[in-house]
């Protein structure tokens, strides 16, 4: 039997869920391949990556207007959509190279392919196809995805927004974002800290996504500020101009509570020895820290989809929201201080866990195959 999923590399959370599904499926002795959405050009790639990016940087404002309105129409076509118009021939190609058993996408721009192929036939019938709603909200143009055989979602909260979309309710699967399984497999605390190196004493970690978006060092001085005995912890990502700004602050204020940190492949331990995490509200990053069961605080000035994640987590009390950079050191302080409702938070974050999810999709989408 033979996996192949396809990815995006804009925002790194939909690769990291693509390798965690490789992982899953590795285990269960399927062989797999991830293959890029966009991966017949490098240019077009790196394109679709740098206007995320920038988006998310320079224009939220404008991007939550085009998003917001967007999401509220039906673009439901039977013509291969406009963004994915180049993608057809390059996904005929990996497929029947490949030949694989299951086929899973990580964005629906990859699924709005598989819908397309499937109404023209150009699947064998006994493929089984899947997709992962990667966010606590729907996006635009989830329509265009409604061909594949199911769609995996992280909570029951977007299954009505799905049926408006046009999915049957069998079609519906809710089993949790994937991520790797080493998150539900951290170890005691204090072990970890030794471990890594770090001492034992009340821990803050900022994590920015893939390329640490939003001021690190900022954040890093309003926690100072109001809690002068916490450690910190901060994960750069690929932003090298961050991380040099923040090692340069080390040096001059003489700071050895900083640990100062690039792109890591262990986050799943740093996260564990943490005890607030400070984050933007990506699903991939958001679910890594629920599995490790650690409150949060979710930062301001953030694209729409990560402010509707935030609304969610914060009616269900899982963390507290900033709404200015200052913030942060007062939100860490009154977490610190705040034993009850730091605990509270905990149990309502367990509520929500779902434990080893990529190991649960990929073993639904065998015992399906395998039907076939």
């Amino acid at each position: 039997m033979r996996a192949l999923i396809f990815s995006m590399t804009c925002g790194e959370g939909h690769n990291m869920m693509a390798k965690s599904l490789a992982q899953a499926l590795d285990e269960a002795g399927i062989e797999s391949k991830i293959v890029q959405t966009h991966g017949y050009s490098k240019k077009r790639e790196d394109r679709e990556n740098k206007m995320f990016l920038w988006a998310c940087k320079h224009i939220p404002h404008i991007y939550d207007f085009i998003w917001n309105r967007l999401r509220k129409k039906d673009h439901s076509t039977d013509k291969l959509p406009y963004y994915v118009k180049n993608c057809l021939n390059y996904f005929d190609e990996q497929i029947k190279t490949f030949n694989p058993d299951i086929i899973v996408c990580t964005h629906f721009y990859a699924s709005s392919v598989l819908t397309y192929m499937k109404s023209q036939k150009m699947l064998k019938p006994n493929i089984v196809t899947g997709t992962i709603l990667v966010d606590f909200c729907l996006a635009p143009y989830w329509e265009h995805s409604v061909g594949v055989d199911y769609v995996f979602q992280p909570f029951d909260n977007t299954t009505q927004d799905l049926i408006k979309k046009g999915f049957k309710q069998e079609q519906i699967i809710t089993t949790g974002l994937p991520i790797r399984k080493q998150f539900y497999e951290v170890g005691n605390k204090i072990a970890l800290r030794n471990k890594l190196g770090i001492k034992d004493a009340f821990t803050v970690m900022i994590v920015g996504g893939g390329n640490a978006i939003g001021k690190p060092l900022k954040v890093v001085r309003s926690i100072l500020k109001e809690n002068d005995d916490a450690q910190i912890i901060v994960v750069n990502g690929k932003n090298e101009k961050s991380k040099t700004e923040i090692d340069r602050f080390i040096k001059m204020s003489n700071c050895s509570d900083i640990i100062n940190l690039g792109f890591i492949s262990n986050m799943h331990e740093y996260l564990a020895t943490s005890d607030v995490v400070i984050t933007r509200c990506g699903s991939s990053c958001l679910t890594e820290i629920i599995s490790v069961c650690r409150p949060f605080i979710m930062r301001e000035k953030m694209i729409l989809n990560e402010k509707i994640n935030k609304k969610y987590f914060i009616e269900n009390g899982c963390g507290l929201g900033m709404k200015k950079i200052s913030d942060a050191g007062k939100l860490v302080k009154y977490l610190k201080n705040n034993p009850k409702t730091y605990e509270k938070m905990q149990k309502n974050i367990k509520k929500l866990q779902k434990p080893f999810s990529a190991q649960k999709i990929v073993e639904f989408l065998i015992s399906k195959s395998k039907q076939n």
